[in-house]
């Protein structure tokens, strides 16, 4: 499959469904020409993704709050590790798509059956 925009992928993930059907079948049709497709424990993604973005969770707030967001900070990333901290699943498969603008890191069921969610990479052009 040719690259999509990433603005596709944003539109298909701000309906707020992760299990919707035209996501799940884009999905189903960039998987095999994924540039990396691994799968590992939820948890072990979550504790790596948390620790790039300083993440600590705040008990009064009931939630995780970035302490220092540094300039490795990519669109996406906060709304995913919140994802996955609120997942049950047990494993996440990371997909790593080239889209016309730059890449994106998407973080899925193993399966494909649902999105906790995207990084969207910057264009080389624009990356520190």
């Amino acid at each position: 499959m040719l690259p999509i925009s990433q603005d596709v992928l944003r539109g298909l993930m701000a309906k707020g469904d992760s299990a919707d059907p035209e996501l799940l079948a884009l999905l189903q049709e960039l998987a095999p020409s994924a540039t990396s497709d691994f799968v590992l424990p939820r948890y072990h993604l979550y504790e790596v993704y948390k620790n790039r973005l300083g993440l600590n969770y705040d008990p009064t707030a009931q939630e995780l709050i970035a302490l220092d967001i540094t300039a490795e900070y990519y669109e996406g990333m906060i709304q995913t590790v919140k994802a996955m901290a609120a997942s049950s699943l047990a494993n996440t498969r990371l997909l790593k798509i080239k889209c016309l603008e730059a890449d994106c890191a998407l973080f899925v069921e193993e399966n494909l059956k649902e999105v906790l969610g995207i990084i969207y990479f910057r264009p080389e052009s624009e990356a520190e």
